[in-house]
């Protein structure tokens, strides 16, 4: 069924299986408005990612680490706190006011836990982070050891810089990788091990810049070479200097556009389903970088385990959310934003372990709420058919929340990156500017040495003590004695830069913008559908002469 996107004017199709999913949960006699990418966009807006602020906890006035901003529109509480005295306020529903009036004069008054986080230890300077042990910098992620500077990496450990990141070990910028093993920069690996600069290759392991490479071993540029000819190459590029490492950079990036052949979409192990990024997945639709979801239509960034959800984000073990951002192992969650562990929630905020809740912000462990305030089990259903009835006739229902809601500035959340856009006013979010962060550095980047083996042990306590400020990204950073130490142990080169610097340069090797566009692969001439950016096209393959290719 057609339909004219209300932002781009473009004309778009809602499918029978979106509409199917949409009977689900209520809204199958009306259509969205907006391409599915704006819905990812909108949602995107809610999920706070990036950034990491020092500030007091609302509560105790303790110092702590947050994703929120010092001048967060809600009290912000450490997240200990938070579960153990929450007690925020409640109000009556007034029929004679908006909802999302109403709503918002109680959510401002709402503490939210400074971090999302579980079982963790030793990783106070993470976000989005679980079951994980010694880990700094991180997010999205969970069952990590040792791991800095990385971005949804799970079950690895002495990973540094990673960005998708599964089950692998001692690694520096992998990309979209899995079971790897002391390598520096793969992108789109499987089961490579000892092997710098590699892109689509499977269980190869002392190789150096090849792609598409499946079960080799003393490859440089695609050449068989011997284990001695392959030694002599590789004493070419000391990649513990940053000038070859960056060179190498420059040096993969050529490869990609002229030489490597590119599968148009990262679909594996899956059942009618489209999307890219995706595994073992069945009977899922417009879907990007997820797994084991079933039966879903227009999700994105999602861990795995997840059925019958339709347009969310950041969904995990989740069962029948719809328009929904973060939620996490929730079943029926319908236009709200970070909540675990619920059933039944609607129109609701920062819930933890909650049922049957509406209009609801901060709550912990409980049950048949409205605007914070508890019922009956019946009084709740008559309170709610009433709201819903009223927020019909008002336009409210089945819209999602006004982006004034988000406790974040737009550009400091998944959106601003994936979809940064120059006035998020326009769109009902807040700017929240870049944060006075005073250029206080100590020395200057070009006095970082070009390599740890220029180092003795005075000149490794002088540059630890340094402080450098990252002129593209406006922050200060530090090289501290962890960098120093997992560098020498990978051969690596020293950070010379901001780590998200570094992790949103290493995120644009997994194009994504929401949709998928037309193009005709390199071989067969075929009309595909991809994310690589136009400059690709002429390397692209169709799925068939991909398999060709790589056999």
């Amino acid at each position: 069924m057609g339909v004219k996107c209300e932002i781009s004017g473009r004309e778009f199709e809602v499918s029978g299986h979106e509409i199917e999913l949409r009977k689900k949960f209520g809204f199958g006699d009306s259509l969205p408005k907006v391409l599915p990418k704006y819905r990812f966009q909108y949602l995107g807006a809610f999920w706070p990612q990036w950034n990491l602020h020092k500030r007091k906890c609302d509560k105790t006035g303790e110092q702590i680490i947050s994703v929120f901003r010092p001048d967060c529109v809600y009290p912000v509480w450490k997240r200990k706190e938070w579960f153990e005295n929450n007690n925020p306020p409640s109000r009556d529903f007034d029929p004679s006011r908006l909802f999302f009036d109403q709503a918002w004069e109680l959510f401002q008054k709402c503490p939210l836990p400074h971090v999302f986080e579980n079982n963790n230890e030793n990783c106070e300077y993470t976000d989005d982070w679980y079951y994980s042990k010694n880990c700094y910098l991180c997010h999205s992620g969970q069952y990590n050891e040792d791991c800095y500077y990385d971005y949804e990496c799970d079950h690895s450990k002495n990973v540094h810089y990673g960005v998708s990141v599964f089950s692998s070990e001692l690694g520096f910028d992998l990309i979209n990788s899995t079971n790897c093993f002391n390598s520096l920069f793969l992108l789109n690996c499987k089961m490579v091990s000892d092997c710098a600069f590699m892109y689509d290759c499977r269980d190869c392991n002392n190789c150096l810049f090849c792609f598409n490479l499946r079960n080799k071993s003393y490859c440089f540029g695609n050449k068989q070479l011997s284990k001695e000819e392959f030694e002599k190459q590789k004493e070419k590029w000391d990649f513990t200097s940053n000038r070859t490492y960056e060179k190498a950079k420059e040096f993969f990036s050529k490869m990609m556009l002229n030489t490597a052949w590119h599968r148009s979409l990262q679909i594996d192990q899956c059942e009618d389903s489209s999307g890219n990024f995706i595994k073992q997945c069945k009977d899922c639709e417009n879907c990007y970088l997820l797994s084991k979801h079933e039966n879903c239509a227009n999700d994105c960034f999602s861990g795995p385990d997840a059925k019958s959800t339709l347009d969310s984000l950041g969904t995990v073990g989740g069962e029948l959310t719809f328009m929904t951002s973060l939620p996490v192992f929730s079943y029926y969650a319908i236009f709200s934003f970070s909540v675990a562990h619920c059933k039944f929630v609607e129109y609701c905020a920062y819930l933890q372990n909650c049922q049957y809740c509406f209009g609801c912000c901060g709550l912990v462990n409980k049950k048949y709420c409205i605007f914070n305030k508890q019922y009956s089990e019946k009084e709740y259903e008559v309170l709610r058919e009433k709201i819903i009835s009223q927020m019909k006739e008002s336009g409210e229902w089945g819209e999602f929340f006004p982006g004034y809601f988000a406790p974040n500035p737009y550009e400091e959340s998944f959106s601003g990156f994936h979809f940064p856009i120059n006035n998020p006013k326009d769109f009902g979010f807040r700017e929240g500017g870049q944060v006075e962060r005073k250029n206080v550095k100590t020395a200057e980047v070009e006095d970082i040495s070009d390599s740890w083996k220029e180092l003795n042990p005075e000149k490794e306590k002088w540059l630890t003590a340094q402080i450098f400020w990252d002129e593209k990204y406006n922050r200060s950073f530090q090289v501290t004695q962890r960098d120093i130490d997992f560098a020498k142990r990978i051969k690596g080169p020293l950070p010379h830069d901001y780590y998200v610097h570094r992790l949103q340069d290493n995120f644009l090797w997994m194009p994504f913008n929401g949709e998928l566009r037309d193009t005709v692969c390199a071989k067969s001439g075929v009309e595909i559908k991809t994310n690589w950016p136009e400059k690709f096209d002429g390397r692209i393959l169709c799925e068939e002469e991909y398999l060709k290719l790589v056999k």
